[in-house]
């Protein structure tokens, strides 16, 4: 069974000049565990994973998706536990990585998928494992909080996120621009990895795109206990 961490507060900071958004969660044995990720994560999820962020149901995917990816083990590093490549989910390998060869198959991620709407799907299926496996967050008040009579629903802590995700359709648009490049930059043949370093982290793209399946990702911090925010 996953362990359940509710989430308490989602609040904006600044980490130096970039905006973040911090969620508090507590977990099962009561320690406090906080995501925290840029702003901009929100519109580079609808752009890399081609989600609806004009619907409630699309806004509500991209948090699920950026509230459990830090759980998510590399598919590259992991690809023989892969839930994805599991369903049959896999590609040829774009780089020469985690001791593969370039066409290697591999599980799918959104730099070897033949679109972005494929990456979604294994992207989603790897959340999906997670929440039944190790970790779901979950938002609203806490088992036995509410006693009594029936009372107003306690207010979710995302819909904060909710009301100000700051997602445009201009923004989406150029970053999908973006997405795309660093895709056919990555579907070119790559020069052997003893001659060159792989390209396997957004720094080293021509466009700085980051791969949502990498936990890596969006410069994403994971923080225990609540010193923070």
């Amino acid at each position: 069974m996953p362990e359940q961490y509710r989430v308490l507060s989602a609040v904006r900071i600044n980490v130096g000049p970039t905006q973040c958004w911090a969620v508090r969660q507590q977990r099962p044995d009561g320690e406090h565990h906080i995501t925290l990720f840029p702003a901009s994560s929100l519109e580079w999820r609808a752009a890399e994973y081609d989600i609806d962020h004009t619907t409630p149901a699309g806004i509500d995917q991209i948090l699920d998706i950026l509230l459990h990816e830090p759980f998510v083990p590399d598919p590259l590093e992991n690809r023989d536990t892969d839930p994805a490549a599991a369903k049959g989910l896999t590609a040829p390998a774009t780089q020469a990585v985690h001791g593969l060869t370039a066409g290697d198959t591999v599980p799918i991620t959104l730099h070897n998928a033949p679109d972005r709407a494929t990456a979604r799907q294994a992207h989603l299926e790897r959340i999906a494992h997670i929440k039944r496996t190790r970790v779901a967050v979950t938002a609203g008040p806490a088992p036995g909080k509410l006693r009594g009579a029936p009372a107003r629903a306690a207010p979710d802590p995302l819909d904060e996120i909710r009301r100000n995700h700051g997602i445009t359709s201009h923004g989406v648009a150029a970053k999908v621009e973006l997405v795309e490049q660093a895709r056919q930059q990555l579907a070119r043949p790559q020069p052997s990895s003893g001659s060159t370093t792989a390209r396997s982290a957004p720094e080293d793209f021509t466009t700085s795109v980051w791969d949502a399946a990498v936990p890596r990702r969006d410069e994403a911090q994971q923080r225990d206990g609540d010193d923070t925010a």
